[in-house]
């Protein structure tokens, strides 16, 4: 065999399987140009960092950016790495030159650790740590956060539960009247859904149509002190500034903040039966990162019973937070009219559902969580893992980028990592198809009950993301299916777990 045609594929490599270059899949290493083995200064020498640059195409250079372009001279083929909270590797690039993102969470230290591998030609694994300086925004106050998210900009939408959105109610002001954490509203007495709000009830808005009355009209809260409302079009229906004062999300006071705006740029700004007087005061009387409900309580005292209007909204765009909520969240089966996991016909193109509701585009058949390991087992292999129960869950932990599973009993079943790509929240109202890609590790699947329909036990690991906000996420594996093929896919609907 030439020397510099050898290959050596390192998960044939046990010694190197376990401990040195793991990944997501098999990553081919080519050996370098001789048979001598080269020792950790010498690759490090042949490791030359070319600059970097604040986009990924290397345009911009930027002397702390995130985006670090590379090459080694000679030329062989290294794999670079850092490691992720839990001690995991994190495969960054593979290759004889490249580009390699490092981009920390907000608050962290801007000094980023890396480390660079190579295999000899004897398979013999050599490899050298340094770290690069990287932009690291400056971590959001917590009161902005929550209404920001991680990135600095999040879209809020309504949040209609029994129907109901935006009403009125008896003021109390009173911690511990209601289970707000799940919506409810203390003194609840009417409320409405987005489409009445500028119909059967517009006399609240003086009587004109502006453009709030639709489950996609949404708000966008960013980082710059902006609360901007809009059309479910994006037309802009209203710009002003907010600030989110006394922020105390431990649930012990009756208060988790007051959210104060100018211009009133919340949706549908109006207290009700008023006729029309926007208001720029509000009791945020529960607020996380997926869902804030308000109160405006005018001149009511604590415990008068007088009229006060509500609001109540869910996040729409940032599916970290969904996902993990401040770092972690457990999600469960959604069941809607007997079903929470079943197979469909692929279509791949957007309007063919109501997937906000939790419909599947080409729905054919679907089955509750309690017949999976009983009338379905054939789907897993003929093997009860302990998925098939209502009560079974999965835990999403953004900060190591892990989903677990677990039984009703809360014993774990299995965990991979997990990323969330290519996701575009605006594609359910414009009609797209999906919002995004939930990919798992190639090997395994953390996502409850992640067997392929009619395929005897095999796995998904990727998936569509059909819809998800803070309440609601649906799945399906297309499983290579072309686009109006209606070819057999799997569908999975969830919850977050209360």
């Amino acid at each position: 065999m030439k020397r510099n045609m050898k290959k050596i594929f390192y998960f044939a490599i046990a010694a190197l399987a376990g401990a040195l270059l793991v990944s997501c899949e098999p990553v081919l290493i080519e050996g370098p140009d001789t048979d001598a083995p080269i020792a950790a200064n010498d690759l490090q020498s042949s490791f030359v960092i070319d600059g970097q640059f604040a986009d990924a195409a290397c345009t911009i250079p930027q002397a702390d950016g995130n985006y670090i372009k590379y090459h080694t001279s000679p030329a062989r083929t290294v794999q670079v790495y850092n490691y992720k909270a839990d001690g995991s590797k994190n495969v960054l690039n593979t290759g004889a030159a490249g580009v390699f993102n490092i981009t920390p969470r907000r608050g962290a230290d801007p000094n980023q650790a890396f480390s660079v591998a190579t295999i000899n030609q004897d398979a013999s694994v050599v490899s050298f740590d340094s770290s690069v300086n990287v932009y690291v925004p400056a971590d959001l106050a917590p009161e902005v956060k929550v209404l920001t998210g991680e990135s600095g900009v999040k879209a809020w939408k309504w949040y209609t539960i029994d129907g109901a959105c935006w009403g009125n109610c008896g003021y109390i002001g009173v911690a511990g009247q209601a289970d707000v954490a799940s919506g409810a509203i203390p003194g609840f007495w009417w409320g409405c859904p987005p489409e009445d709000l500028e119909t059967k009830q517009i006399d609240h808005t003086g009587g004109t149509e502006y453009g709030y009355g639709s489950s996609n009209a949404y708000m966008i809260f960013n980082e710059d002190g902006e609360c901007i409302s809009y059309k479910e079009d994006g037309t802009l229906i209203a710009k002003g500034s907010y600030t989110m004062t006394n922020y105390d999300p431990s649930g012990e006071n009756y208060l988790y903040g007051t959210l104060t705006t100018t211009d009133a740029p919340i949706l549908m700004p109006f207290s009700i039966n008023t006729g029309g007087q926007r208001v720029n005061e509000f009791e945020v009387i529960y607020i996380d990162p997926n869902q804030m409900s308000l109160i405006y309580k005018g001149k009511n005292e604590e415990w008068g019973w007088g009229e006060a209007t509500w609001w109540r909204f869910k996040n729409a765009s940032d599916p970290d937070a969904a996902l993990a909520g401040s770092g972690e969240r457990a999600w469960t089966w959604m069941p809607i009219d007997g079903a929470t996991w079943g197979n469909a016909g692929y279509i791949g193109v957007g309007g063919q559902a109501d997937v906000a509701s939790g419909a599947i585009p080409g729905y054919w058949w679907g089955c509750l969580p309690e017949d999976l390991e009983t009338e379905q087992i054939a789907h897993s292999g003929g093997v009860a893992y302990g998925y098939g129960s209502s009560d079974a869950y999965m835990v999403f932990d953004s900060v190591n980028g892990v989903v677990t599973s677990y039984d009703a009993g809360g014993d774990k079943i299995t965990s991979s990592t997990y990323s969330v790509e290519n996701f575009d929240w605006t594609t359910e109202a414009s009609e797209g198809y999906k919002m995004g890609d939930l990919v798992n590790d190639p090997a395994e699947s953390g996502i409850l009950f992640p067997f392929i329909v009619n395929a005897g036990g095999q796995k998904a690991t990727e998936y569509e993301i059909i819809y998800m906000d803070g309440n609601m996420m649906t799945l399906i594996c297309r499983n290579g299916e072309d686009v109006w093929g209606w070819g057999e896919v799997t569908w999975w609907r969830f919850q977050p777990k209360k």
